[in-house]
């Protein structure tokens, strides 16, 4: 075990969002510092009372706060650290961790792009679509947050999109109020909306919602979107999904892989096999063909990021170096010799000039081979006085 493990949480996943590093962590022998987020102090506080009252005092223990908390976390004498957040304050996290070299495991959130090929079946592509975008109200590292849809079918898309978001906007169906969930505070309403007033002063068209009762923000779908509007090259966080038009597959995986993020991203389209290879080109962490990153929900399957998403790995085997540090113990339970033993001589220069020749195939004279290894063996034992 590498000792203490200091852990910085987000709110947007306030319980379960703690079981990728908290578990590990204590399951390798750790003790655990956890500061949850500020905005989620309470339902995180409940979590560590369950696990404390089956744990030995102090192994696991609560620190409450902001930022600051979290920089003072960081600096104190821990030996590593997971951390879930902003790309500007994990850039900072995995700066000091590293001037350190303590171990550092940072998710920095993403911009993760659904890609629409122009033969995806349309009725539960924007079934997945508006699941993954709306999920939480969109406040999830993994949700959709920019469509790159096909040419030839954006314009059917986005409205198929809007009109199921306008649907769970205001429902008609029995039992579906309440579905949506509002936005965590103020500032991330205000982040979104400042995205939206931006998207409209560049030329977007609000296909459906853009208004907000409280927290609670209309799912809202913009058409005629451009690279440099920020609903599309930022992380938005929030139930706001604009639709970009492009040029095919290629076109989207090339607007993908020079964004600033590299969480997730997932392929829509009839041609599985097609998309397993355009999957390879996809600099992301994840892929998801048809679907849309659930797999952040299953602890064998690595869930990592590129660029600005951070450089840590959450879940499966992959992730276990940041808890722990390999050790190698190697016991050799022989009472002979080995022939490369001191003292060196003329037979095992010779010895080694043979053994690479064979390595290469060329073994003309490896018949000398068994009968060095004899002879460097006698001249050890010799050397050494073991009988």
């Amino acid at each position: 075990p590498r000792g203490v493990v200091g852990v910085i949480a987000p709110g947007n996943f306030p319980i379960a969002g703690l079981y990728r590093s908290v578990f590990p962590a204590l399951l390798l022998g750790n003790a655990v510092v956890l500061k949850p987020s500020e905005h989620s102090p309470r339902s995180s506080a409940w979590f560590v009372r369950q696990l404390q009252a089956e744990l030995p005092p102090h192994v696991l223990e609560l620190i409450q706060g902001d930022g600051q908390v979290g920089a003072a976390l960081v600096a104190a004498d821990i030996d590593a650290c997971v951390f879930t957040g902003s790309s500007r304050v994990g850039a900072e996290v995995e700066r000091s961790c590293q001037q350190r070299g303590i171990a550092v495991s940072a998710e920095q959130g993403g911009n993760d792009a659904a890609i629409v090929l122009g033969d995806a079946e349309l009725p539960r592509t924007v079934a997945g679509i508006t699941h993954w975008a709306l999920q939480n109200a969109g406040q999830a590292c993994g949700a959709i947050e920019v469509v790159y849809a096909d040419s030839r079918i954006a314009g059917p898309l986005a409205e198929r999109l809007a009109d199921a978001f306008r649907r769970l906007q205001a429902p008609t169906e029995p039992g579906l109020s309440g579905t949506l969930a509002p936005l965590a505070h103020e500032g991330q309403l205000r982040a979104v909306l400042a995205q939206l007033e931006d998207a409209i002063a560049k030329g977007a068209e609000v296909l459906c919602g853009g208004g907000h009762r409280g927290l609670f923000m209309e799912p809202t779908v913009l058409a005629n979107c451009t690279d440099d509007m920020l609903v599309v090259s930022e992380e938005t966080f929030g139930p706001l999904l604009p639709i970009v038009a492009v040029d095919g597959p290629a076109d989207a995986i090339r607007r993908v892989n020079r964004g600033r993020y590299g969480l997730t991203a997932s392929l829509w389209t009839a041609d599985t096999a097609r998309a397993e290879v355009l999957a390879r080109d996809l600099d992301v962490g994840v892929v998801t063909v048809n679907n849309h990153a659930f797999t952040g929900a299953i602890a064998d399957l690595p869930w990592s990021g590129r660029r600005d998403s951070g450089h840590g790995i959450a879940n499966s085997a992959w992730s276990l170096l940041t808890f722990a540090r390999p050790k190698t113990v190697v016991v050799d339970r022989s009472h002979g010799v080995e022939p490369f033993w001191a003292p060196f001589d003329d037979d095992l220069v010779e010895l080694g000039h043979l053994l690479a020749d064979a390595q290469r195939g060329r073994i003309a004279r490896a018949f000398r081979i068994p009968l060095l290894l004899q002879r460097r063996a006698a001249r050890v034992k010799a050397f050494f006085g073991i009988g």
